[in-house]
């Protein structure tokens, strides 16, 4: 199986600095709209066979997007929604919340990754969801699958697939509207491709995140 795993456009959350977490459920900005119309001309020649994506507008706007050439069933799955950063959601990210989550980083990083922000969610319990999620895609019985969701869950998804500890879930990047491919036999052998790849997306085209790396 080849997975696409695709980071959402930018949205308007994202150009407006907010950490938007799970519930915070913005559309993409124009500039994201273009950035996932980058993405599916480059992905337009790949046979992909079915899509899934967060029930979250940001994704689901890029999934539809993306699969436009294709046409391939669309399956929304809540398993694939933002990690739940608790009572940040919605927060501009001055300096002092990115020093905030920074520190958070930090500890999991460290291995503490039942520590989750205020009233939100860990490391471990959106593992978890990734986890199910995996679990479901084995029985698909496709080659080509295309998953759109977000920065902070594609890492946790992607050290999970890859069988690594949550702790070094920021080894991958995640930019908007961004593209990470693997090899998947659907057991323990993953060969990864591309890793946050935004070749496709013209340089006035990508989004500038800032600060402690967050948005990214």
């Amino acid at each position: 199986m080849r997975l696409y795993v695709v980071r959402h456009g930018e949205s308007r959350g994202n150009l407006a600095g907010t950490l938007q977490g799970s519930r915070v459920d913005e559309p993409l900005s124009p500039r994201g709209v273009k950035q996932a119309e980058a993405l599916s001309a480059r992905l337009a020649p790949e046979p992909i066979d079915a899509v899934f994506a967060s029930p979250m507008v940001r994704a689901r706007q890029t999934a539809e997007i993306l699969n436009a050439p294709h046409r391939a069933p669309v399956a929304i799955d809540p398993d694939l929604v933002e990690l739940d950063w608790g009572v940040w959601c919605g927060q501009l990210l001055t300096e002092g919340l990115e020093r905030d989550v920074a520190s958070l980083r930090a500890r999991w990083r460290a291995g503490e990754l039942e520590v989750s922000p205020g009233g939100g969610e860990s490391p471990v319990a959106a593992g978890r969801r990734a986890a199910r999620f995996l679990e479901r895609l084995r029985g698909t019985r496709k080659d080509h699958v295309l998953v759109v969701a977000h920065g902070r869950f594609n890492r946790i998804l992607m050290a999970t697939l890859l069988g690594r500890p949550l702790s070094r879930m920021d080894e991958i990047r995640q930019r908007n509207g961004s593209l990470s491919t693997f090899d998947w036999n659907g057991d323990g052998t993953v060969t990864p491709g591309f890793l946050d790849d935004v070749a496709h997306i013209p340089a006035d085209l990508r989004s500038i995140a800032g600060g402690s790396d967050s948005l990214k």
